[in-house]
């Protein structure tokens, strides 16, 4: 762009498809974008160069993100760069504080929406060019302060040794012609000011020869929170010293504040006679505020982004406002129609609270605006012919003016920030106050969305919770009814035409299959529902895998016969372990049915064997085979391979396989031989002793019903 410095942003992943992603979401933004590879090669580039923000993705090998993190906090001059952490493990509370420990200043949690990334890295980049500027002002202002400074002294001491009318002419010439700063003399035993520069009158609105003429002016001007500590200064300095360097407000004629740098020495008087303290108070108002604001802002993100609570993320936002841009500050929400508006209010005064709530809510407030920032400059305007009570409440709280913040996410007014100051709101703080409404608005749509997450979830478990009855319970009776149908039929209890038994008997038999699939069909959504809402209660205690094996393994004895298929089964006397029976069942129930389905006619064979501290179970069969492509997949959700095309299925059969090894601490794998087929492994913990229980893994999904499973 234009005029604006380019800024360098380091993009660091090990994976170039991520940093594609990065580059081609931050791409157009006017950013110079440095990709780094691993945690080393960003290091490299920091001892060489410098950046406004670096993205650093976590999980990556060798040195990994936390690690990268230190290292740049280590180092001095990369200490405060800030880093924002990408990761693909979730909102873990854990990782969060580990990352926050190793030096991140916020986190982005894949897939990163582009949105997101450009407004969180608009918002640092913002912040590091208005750190510059101020940095550059400041080391102005201070080169300007040294110069001035310098100066004046020599003025100063050439006028108390010499006291000339060409060197006073010189000196008053000099004084009048500083805009941005204050020369003054005081008496040093009364503090009572004998001269100040006319400067003082356009800086502080104070006629230049009240200085003089009240007594008791020079303190006064001081701010209340100063007073005692400037003139505690003043009085200390003494004959010889190099005098006092402190930083002070004074109070304008309108009751503004103004910041100065003072620099004062005792020097004899221009007479010759008696001592004088003179002093040099350069304004540095921009300064100071400029570095409350980025403080303010960075206080605010931090603030906003440590709660997902609509209400909480509020009550923040209003806390954060007060003092700094207002004595009162009511913020309301009502992104949500179906939910009624989330409010906080905060003043300065507690017992002005109540007052403001009620201004807050009353309709000549009005929503303010939809989009920006208004200023309300006549809160007593508002009064209508019954605003007897709001004209009192107004009066309590003593407004000058109310801003008004527009909240606003993707150009929808999602609610209002209302500010209420004592004195009128300059351009510098409408512009700030308009920045933390930008923060606001973006945390609150954070925290709605979370909300409206959460409402979906527990809508879902209340509709499992009915369909759960309303499924299951018919299938349980149709099921029930068809295999005693087919019983009666069996044993000839039932009169049919003759030549009829057996093609009823295949029928009824058919019907049973059906409800039997349909019941597991409905057992798999089940289970995927409480996989995705991350509810995986495993019932462990110490069983046999082996048992659990040849138990399954006799359920398909039969099938297998009858298709006149071989099936072996090689397994040791026992292993044993702590596991979810159940679940465990439900894997290698699984895993044979895929092998009876696609094995193509030709033998299956389960194998049980201990590898090391894990037990394993494979089942193998000699059907078509898994190309490379689908065994990289077909443990996905709803994902099936090329050889279970045709056959049916959810594709639901090896994704909750997967989870439950996963849930056990285990895994699940597949791999093709060369001599055809394809081999099913599934890896079970089982270094625990018979009767110990077996800690819950750090993240556990949610299954806790339904132990059948459909295959594919």
């Amino acid at each position: 762009m234009d005029g604006v410095e380019a800024v360098k942003i380091l993009l660091v992943d090990d994976r170039p498809a991520n940093l594609l992603a990065l580059e081609s979401a931050l791409a157009g933004a006017g950013y110079e974008l440095v990709k780094a590879g691993s945690g080393a090669e960003a290091l490299r580039f920091l001892l060489r160069d410098e950046c406004a923000l670096i993205l650093l993705d976590v999980n990556m090998p060798e040195l990994d993100g936390y690690e990268t993190a230190r290292l740049v906090r280590q180092n001095p001059r990369t200490r405060n760069i800030p880093v924002v952490f990408i990761t693909a493990y979730g909102a873990d509370e854990r990782r969060v504080l580990s990352g926050y420990e190793a030096g991140a200043v916020d986190y982005l949690f894949k897939p990163v929406t582009p949105e997101l990334l450009r407004s969180k890295v608009a918002a640092f980049v913002a912040l590091h060019r208005a750190q510059r500027q101020i940095l550059a002002q400041a080391e102005q202002l201070r080169a300007h302060e040294r110069r001035e400074h310098a100066l004046a002294l020599a003025q100063l001491e050439l006028q108390s040794l010499r006291r000339q009318e060409a060197a006073q002419k010189r000196y008053r010439t000099l004084v009048e012609g500083i805009t941005h700063a204050l020369v003054w003399v005081i008496d040093p035993d009364t503090l009572v000011c004998r001269f100040v520069s006319p400067s003082a009158e356009a800086i502080l609105g104070h006629p230049t020869e009240r200085w003089t003429a009240d007594a008791g002016l020079f303190a006064a001007a001081l701010h209340p929170a100063d007073r005692d500590r400037v003139l505690a200064s003043l009085r200390a300095i003494t004959a010889g010293s190099p005098g006092a360097t402190l930083q002070h407000r004074f109070v304008r004629a309108d009751g503004s504040e103004a910041w100065f740098e003072t620099a004062a020495r005792l020097l004899p008087g221009e007479d010759g006679a008696g001592l004088e303290l003179r002093g040099f108070s350069v304004e540095v108002t921009e300064v100071v505020e400029g570095r409350a604001a980025l403080e303010l802002l960075s206080r605010a993100t931090a603030e906003l982004s440590t709660s997902l609570d609509c209400q909480d993320t509020v009550a923040r936002a209003a806390a954060v406002a007060v003092p700094a841009l207002g004595e009162g500050c009511a913020v309301e929400v009502g992104a949500d129609p179906r939910s009624p508006p989330v409010r906080a209010v905060v003043h300065v005064r507690p017992e002005a609270r109540e007052a403001l709530e009620r201004v807050a809510r009353h309709p000549a407030l009005g929503r303010g605006p939809e989009r920006g920032v208004e200023v309300i400059q006549d809160p007593a305007g508002l009064l209508d012919a019954d605003g007897e009570d709001l004209a009192r409440d107004l009066d309590a709280l003593a407004a000058a003016e109310i801003v008004q913040v527009a909240l606003t996410a993707h150009d929808q007014r999602i609610g209002t920030m209302h500010l209420f100051t004592a004195r009128p709101a300059r351009a510098r703080d409408l512009e700030l106050a308009a920045e933390l409404g930008r923060r606001v608005a973006q945390a609150v749509e954070n925290a709605l969305l979370y909300r409206r997450a959460q409402e979906a979830v527990e809508l879902r478990e209340r509709f499992l919770s009915i369909a759960s009855h309303e499924l299951r319970t018919p299938l349980a009776a149709l099921l029930l009814q068809a295999r005693v149908l087919n019983q009666l039929l069996d044993t000839g209890r039932i009169p049919v035409p003759p030549g009829s038994r057996e093609e009823l008997q295949r029928r009824v038999r058919g019907a049973v299959k059906q409800v039997e699939r349909l019941g597991g069909l409905v057992n798999s959504l089940f289970d995927l529902a409480r996989i995705r809402s991350g509810r995986l209660a495993l019932e462990r205690a110490p069983c046999d895998l082996v048992e659990i094996a040849r138990d399954v393994a006799g359920r398909f004895e039969d099938v297998l016969a009858l298709q006149g298929r071989a099936f072996t089964v090689e397994a040791p006397e026992s292993l044993r372990g702590v596991w979810d029976r159940g679940r465990v069942d439900q894997v290698i129930t699984n895993l044979l049915s895929n092998a009876v389905k696609h094995g193509a006619s030709g033998p299956v064979a389960l194998r049980v064997a201990r590898r090391g501290a894990s037990a394993e179970v494979a089942v193998e069969d000699a059907g078509r085979g898994i190309s490379e492509a689908d065994r990289a997949r077909i443990f996905e959700l709803f994902e099936q391979g090329e050889r279970s095309a045709g056959t049916g299925g959810l594709g639901l059969g090896l994704y909750i396989t997967r989870s439950i090894a996963e849930a056990h601490g285990g895994r699940v794998s597949v791999a093709a031989p060369e001599r055809g087929g394809a081999v099913f492994r599934l890896e079970l913990p089982a270094g625990v002793e018979e009767g110990e229980r077996e800690a819950a893994p750090p993240e556990p999904r949610g299954i806790d019903e339904g132990r059948a499973l459909a295959g594919g």
